[in-house]
């Protein structure tokens, strides 16, 4: 293992005076993200959507997620497709733009007669929503120079986060009030980001991109597969991203059932803003304090948090209880989310570096669209101290697992 592999990534008084200096565009984009986040309104509570205001059962609603999130995966590897052989700003306008006027449509339906197509059109919407992601991140090292890339990807990194902190309160006032105001909100602030995106950024075309080894015939299963680490490191992310889909899933069901539809879509909207502000927090002492240590042994901690959050889960039943269990987890996520990629990127070779990200979102997205269906069939078998148990244990297991990776491929 090469010594790249743990040197720091930012700065060790890294702070907003971090991302100074950075391109125009880079902030536009910021902004962007910051406006897109915010008004994931419709996702935010999509499951309390569809369970309290369109009456589908548990099991239905299981079902229906985990397609769209299929479709949503199906879209990010799309997108990338498709921006590599289009200009970026056009194909992401037009997601964008495809995104917005579903949720219009959605707005002027929900409360009619014709409310059963709201569901179909957000399936509809999915893969469009889902190609923003990778379009936008390419964007970003589009308008950023090699020295700059890591500090212009960490500033779009703080833009999901600050628009996650404060776009569930904002979500959960719309639901308990309106939800043609929640739909035509969500559609309005992505219609504005992506005027913005068409009136402020250039358009770049194709020659812009650099490709290495343009013709050469490649095996890339093959090289994969001489990488263990990875395979490792893919199977073990499928799991993590099972157990963490089910704060989508089954958290909301489990406060709409102990506090209400209404009060549930709050209480969870507060939860979430937590979670949020705990990373924009956290996220700098953490990175300082466990800067020195292998990506493996941090991923291991982050598995311990999770283990002990999920664990309160099972046997909350009081909401500050939720709101400390929360802040547990997410510590967790916070190392997941600051060494998985450096530890996936030190293994990739040059040359596959963008397909080995690609398949590690497939194997993300995996374990998040089989969150929903099999976490509906844990709590159909049982209850909600079960279904947190698993996922508890899942995490322990994991524990185990990026042990053995560590003696195995870090030390």
């Amino acid at each position: 293992m090469s010594s790249s592999v743990t040197k720091p990534r930012f700065p060790r008084n890294a702070g907003f005076a971090l991302y100074k200096g950075l391109g125009k565009n880079i902030y536009i984009l910021f902004a962007v993200r910051v406006i897109n986040r915010f008004g994931d309104f419709v996702q935010l509570l999509l499951v309390l959507i569809l369970t309290g205001k369109l009456g589908m059962s548990n099991q239905m609603t299981g079902f229906y997620i985990t397609l769209v999130l299929i479709c949503t995966s199906f879209g990010q590897l799309a997108g990338g497709s498709v921006a590599d052989r289009l200009p970026r700003k056009r194909v992401l306008a037009f997601c964008q733009g495809m995104v917005s006027l579903c949720y219009l449509v959605c707005a002027l339906l929900i409360e009619g007669s014709h409310s059963n197509l709201v569901p179909p059109l957000i399936l509809v919407c999915s893969p469009f929503r889902g190609a923003t992601a990778p379009v936008s991140n390419t964007m970003v090292a589009d308008f950023s120079s090699d020295s700059d890339r890591g500090r212009a990807f960490s500033l779009l990194y703080l833009g999901t986060n600050i628009g996650v902190a404060i776009g569930p309160l904002a979500a959960a006032f719309l639901y308990a009030h309106s939800l043609p105001l929640l739909f035509g909100g969500s559609a309005l602030l992505i219609a504005l980001s992506t005027i913005m995106l068409l009136c402020f950024i250039p358009l770049i075309g194709l020659e812009t991109l650099q490709r290495e080894e343009i013709g050469k015939k490649t095996h890339f299963f093959r090289e994969l597969s001489k990488t263990p680490a990875v395979v490792w490191y893919l199977a073990c992310l499928v799991l993590y991203c099972f157990t963490y889909g089910q704060t989508t899933f089954a958290l909301p069901l489990q406060f709409s059932s102990l506090f209400g539809i209404n009060k549930g879509a709050v209480n969870y909207g507060y939860l979430m803003t937590v979670n949020a502000v705990t990373v924009l927090v956290m996220t700098p002492l953490l990175t300082q304090l466990t800067i020195k240590r292998h990506q493996l042994k941090n991923i291991r901690l982050a598995m311990c948090f999770y283990t002990i959050g999920f664990g309160m889960y099972a046997f909350c039943t009081g909401y500050p209880f939720f709101l400390i269990a929360t802040f547990v987890w997410t510590l967790g996520e916070i190392l997941v989310a600051t060494n998985g990629n450096v530890f996936l990127n030190a293994y990739a070779p040059v040359r596959y570096r963008a397909r080995f990200n690609a398949v590690s979102i497939a194997a993300g997205g995996l374990g998040n669209a089989l969150a929903p269906s099999l976490g509906a069939l844990l709590l159909g078998k049982g209850n909600y101290f079960l279904l947190w148990s698993v996922m508890s244990a899942i995490c322990f297991f994991l524990v185990f697992c990026y042990f053995k990776m560590y003696r195995r491929f870090g030390a």
